[in-house]
């Protein structure tokens, strides 16, 4: 993974010195999914909050998200992740603190990207929790996920 990391960083650099124009790469398919309201997460922390789903094909894919969570009240961790469903597995996840205290957003949208090889159809699902029992964050509209 890490020579990968490095050779496309080092392209970038070598192309940004002599203006090198990579040509355009064409995406055969796409799956997408995207929430329309805002979706409070569970009153118990730690419980999850399923958002979107994408089923998915065998194969390679760079699976996409985002979710912005909100939160005016006391400060509480969010943490978003795609989760594979037929496994459990999380495939990439991250975190914000939202709330009106100081060191907290009092909105904050967490995203991540991840490249994934599945060896049989799987379905991506979009979840997010949050630590704190009691008064919830919400996810606001538009919480996405995509795979390409």
């Amino acid at each position: 993974m890490k020579p990968l990391a490095l050779g496309s960083s080092l392209l970038a650099i070598v192309g940004s010195v002599v203006s090198l124009t990579l040509p355009a790469t064409a995406i055969n398919v796409a799956y997408f999914a995207k929430t329309t309201q805002n979706l409070f997460l569970p009153t118990i922390g730690g419980a999850e909050l399923r958002l979107a789903e994408i089923p998915l094909p065998r194969g390679q894919w760079i699976v996409n998200y985002s979710a912005t969570a909100v939160n005016g009240g006391a400060s509480d961790t969010v943490r978003c992740y795609v989760r594979a469903r037929e496994t459990g597995q999380i495939l990439s996840g991250h975190v914000a603190q939202v709330g009106v205290e100081p060191g907290s957003s009092l909105a904050s949208t967490i995203s991540g990207v991840t490249l994934i090889n599945l060896n049989e159809p799987t379905t991506m699902v979009l979840t997010c929790v949050h630590d704190v029992t009691g008064r919830t964050p919400y996810i606001d509209a538009g919480a996405e996920i995509a795979a390409y």
